[in-house]
C-alpha cells in the first residue's frame, strides 16, 4: 500500500463515526486483496503473501469487532472464518480465484455499510481531533487541504 493511500485513510479514520470505520476496513482489505492481485500479475510470491497476510489481519479486525449478542454478527463472524481461509487457500495454491471470491464479498458488505452509513447520523469515534478543510485554497489548480490546530491536541487526562 503506497504511502499515500495511508494517509488518506488515516485522515479518514480519524474523522469517522462507527459505521464509517467498518467501511474503511473492508476498503483497507480491499486495497490489499488489489495490491495481492497486482503481486500475482508480477509473479512476486512474497509481495503477494504479504498483501493476503494483510487482508487477513482486517478482516480478523472485522471479526474481532463483533458484538455476537446481535444479529447479523453470528453470520458475519462465520463468514469472516471463512473468508479468512479462502485467503489462506490463495497463499498456498498461490492462485487469484479465491481472492477475487473474497474480494466481492467484501464489496458487498462495503455497499452494505455505505448505505448504512446513510441511514442516520453518529458522531466521530475520535474525538479532539483536527480539522481538515480541503479547497481551491491557494492555487487555481490545486486541492490543498488546511489543517486546524487547537491547544488541546490528542489524549485528555
Amino acid at each position: 500500500m503506497t504511502d499515500e493511500l495511508k494517509k488518506e485513510f488515516t485522515l479518514r479514520i480519524t474523522q469517522a463515526n462507527p459505521i464509517s470505520m467498518i467501511t474503511i476496513l473492508y476498503e483497507i482489505a480491499l486495497a490489499y486483496l488489489e495490491e495481492a492481485a497486482e503481486a500475482k500479475q508480477s509473479d512476486d510470491r512474497e509481495k503477494f503473501v504479504l498483501a493476503i497476510h494483510h487482508g487477513q489481519d482486517c478482516i480478523r479486525e472485522l471479526q474481532s469487532s463483533l458484538n455476537l449478542s446481535y444479529e447479523p454478527a453470528p453470520v458475519l463472524y462465520r463468514l469472516y472464518i471463512q473468508m479468512h481461509r479462502k485467503l489462506a487457500q490463495a497463499i498456498t495454491g498461490f492462485s487469484l480465484e479465491a481472492c477475487e471470491k473474497v474480494q466481492s464479498q467484501l464489496e458487498q458488505l462495503r455497499d452494505a455499510y455505505i448505505q448504512l452509513e446513510k441511514t442516520g447520523s453518529w458522531d466521530s469515534v475520535m474525538v479532539n481531533t483536527q480539522q481538515v478543510y480541503a479547497g481551491l485554497t491557494y492555487g487555481r489548480t490545486s486541492l490543498v487541504e488546511s489543517l486546524e490546530q487547537g491547544d488541546n491536541r490528542g489524549f485528555l487526562a
